[in-house]
């Protein structure tokens, strides 16, 4: 199923208050329907107010990217470091933390299914890149109609779950670790139980420079055990472990809207003094094949995103965002053994592209 490797994360916000965009195609369809009352009843049962949730119906799915970014700009003003946005923003302020885009393709009932798929994941990429506000990628590409009800949790054969709460926790999720970048605050979770084999730990670390590694909530069994290889050969090649920091996406599709969002506000000044110029970042996610394209879209789509960003910004991006065929495979590339066969864990080929 598509979802069994869902995070079990339970977003607290707190006083935070945010604004939600919801962008859905076609309201009256059962399927976005169901999926946008998900996505209402997720975030309002975290503590949204129904006020704050703004919901635009359009009639065309392939529409939605064109759609999100003309509502986000309509929004634009010039950012402030004082202002009381919940998260710091390089160059403009908007009116919505968050986006959530909800749609669906089916293949068969629309010409060039792959290349207008993948068109529409590159363009919401590219809205996040443009103006740091994190959209949630809601449109399915699905085989058949029948698909998308299990999605919505209203299948006919596979009742399924409705993935619009996944989404309500990949909004808020992506709003709170921009806030508590903000802060200054990382997931040091990640670490419990972690030290540094004594025989590469370099005291105080020969480079001085900073390293976030970003890792995609799904699939965190496969995930972690990446990013502690990746930590330990960075401080191995004389890192200072005191200047890597691990934050959360909600998934590997945010992966590339978080990196350009910490490479950008690391530069702020008065944002939070703990906050130090990023000179590199490492992306890590594991994207394992379902029953759609989905995760082929998303993979390829993270790749180009991320590409786009190091020339951008003249910051480098590792990708280390998996895409398998089975969650045997993902296991491998993250040092897991799989009955007979040895896992080799690519944490450390990661490491040693950094510099």
């Amino acid at each position: 199923m598509p979802y069994v490797d869902a995070p079990n994360t339970k977003i607290e916000i707190g006083d935070m208050n945010p604004r939600i965009l919801i962008v859905a195609a076609n309201l009256e369809d059962e399927i976005i329907k169901t999926l946008t009352d998900g996505a209402v009843d997720g975030m309002t049962s975290a503590g949204v107010l129904k006020e704050n949730i703004v919901i635009h119906n359009i009639n065309n799915p392939i529409e939605i990217p064109k759609k999100t970014k003309e509502l986000i700009i309509a929004t634009r003003k010039e950012a402030r470091v004082d202002s009381k946005k919940i998260y710091k923003n390089k160059k403009y302020d908007y009116d919505y933390d968050a986006v959530i885009c909800i749609g669906i393709f089916i293949d068969g009932e629309m010409e060039d299914f792959d290349s207008k798929s993948m068109e529409s994941y590159n363009e919401v990429l590219d809205i996040i890149v443009e103006t740091n506000v994190p959209c949630i990628m809601g449109i399915l590409t699905c085989n058949d109609y029948e698909q998308g009800l299990e999605r919505a949790g209203i299948g006919r054969k596979v009742k399924g779950a409705n993935h619009g709460y996944f989404w309500a926790t990949a909004a808020l999720s992506e709003i709170k670790v921009r806030s508590n970048y903000c802060k200054g605050i990382s997931d040091t979770s990640i670490f419990d139980g972690f030290s540094v084999p004594s025989n590469v730990k370099v005291e105080g670390g020969r480079n001085n420079k900073n390293v976030a590694i970003l890792c995609a909530q799904w699939n965190m069994e496969i995930n972690s055990e990446i990013v502690l290889e990746t930590v330990r050969t960075l401080v191995k090649n004389g890192y200072d472990f005191n200047n890597i920091a691990v934050y959360s996406a909600s998934g590997s599709f945010e992966l590339p809207g978080l990196a350009k969002y910490v490479i950008d506000v690391s530069r702020l000044e008065g944002v939070n003094e703990n906050n130090r110029p990023i000179d590199s970042v490492v992306c890590i996610g594991s994207l394992i094949k379902g029953g759609t394209k989905h995760f082929k879209f998303i993979g390829d789509a993270v790749e180009i995103s991320l590409e786009k960003i190091t020339s951008i910004t003249k910051i480098q991006c590792v990708s280390g965002v998996l895409c398998c065929k089975s969650s045997d495979e993902a296991k491998l590339y993250a040092g897991i053994d799989v009955g007979e066969t040895k896992g080799v864990n690519i944490g450390s080929k990661l490491g040693n592209m950094v510099g």
